[in-house]
């Protein structure tokens, strides 16, 4: 991978302490996701939702097509030339940022190069992401990134464990969608989370362990953003916990995808050091979506 970094204000996200690297799960192959109706992990009870007004759920599905690509995904469509562009607002203002697929690599039908850039800092990075059969296995953490921008000093990478970022179309289709899956990474280098109470920095030291658990329950939600109006959007709840200097960091976020077009929204719902809710709070919204020709 390449990446052009640092940059103050950009995103990152988090990660659970890697105390023990010995007890990590074999990353040679992905586990298959598992239908569930409730999260593996109490997260739940311990991040509160955010306060705001949630649609109405309906639960009529959105019209989907079969993928007919190794790396083509509900959630994720890789298809080359697909373009996203993306508007974060938090309490320090908005940014914008993009995501473009260029196509398979040359030599290989598993791995996609995506760009990423920070519209707002002239800053570009270009990642490999790692498919299976139409799941989408190692994806940056771009969204996370995003939405944190405001209160990160630098992008930082971090590398793939084990896991999967997005399950295929016949995962999804087989358990109705509805199902429990997880993915860890281990930061590449250290990182300062801006304190919201004007604390010390959030120091995340380089090789921390983030495990990420995503929860989908078939549930279909409207969401208008400046990209359009996507009446059915699906939701799926995102949970991170990771280790700073600070205590233990456990991370909400809400996410809603259009199918085969991708993500179309994302919210911080909480972020807790310990049992202290921090006052962090950031949306990220599609302003435009361009198609592969």
């Amino acid at each position: 991978m390449k990446y052009f970094f640092i940059f103050p204000g950009l995103v990152f996200l988090l990660v659970m302490n890697a105390c023990n690297p010995t007890a990590l799960p074999d990353p040679a192959r992905p586990p298959t996701p598992t239908a569930a109706l409730a999260p593996a992990n109490p997260p739940t009870a311990t991040i509160p939702a955010t306060a705001t007004n949630t649609p109405t759920p309906t639960l009529t599905a959105t019209a989907t097509s079969v993928p007919n690509g190794p790396c083509d995904n509900p959630l994720v469509p890789l298809g080359q030339g697909n373009r996203w562009v993306y508007r974060v607002t938090s309490s320090n203002g908005e940014a914008s940022f993009s995501l473009t697929s260029q196509g398979l690599q040359p030599g290989g039908n598993t791995s996609v190069l995506v760009a990423f850039s920070d519209q707002n800092h002239n800053l570009t990075i270009t990642e490999p992401v790692k498919c299976q059969d139409g799941a989408i296995v190692d994806f940056p953490l771009f969204v996370l990134n995003m939405l944190f921008s405001p209160n990160l000093d630098k992008y930082i990478p971090a590398a793939y464990v084990s896991g999967i970022y997005a399950p295929n179309y016949q995962s999804l289709i087989q358990n109705n969608w509805v199902l429990n899956w997880q993915e860890r990474y281990l930061t590449k280098e250290a990182v300062n989370l801006k304190d919201p109470r004007g604390l010390a920095g959030l120091s995340i030291p380089a090789n921390t362990q983030m495990d990420v658990s995503y929860v989908l329950n078939n549930l279909h939600e409207p969401v208008v953003s400046p990209a359009g109006n996507f009446p059915q959007a699906l939701k799926i709840t995102q949970f991170l916990s990771l280790l700073v200097v600070g205590g233990l960091l456990y991370i909400g976020i809400g996410e809603w995808y259009e199918p085969y077009t991708g993500l179309v929204r994302a919210q911080i719902n909480a972020v807790l050091l310990g049992n202290e809710r921090l006052p962090i709070e950031s949306t990220l919204e599609l302003m435009e979506f361009t198609p592969a020709n």
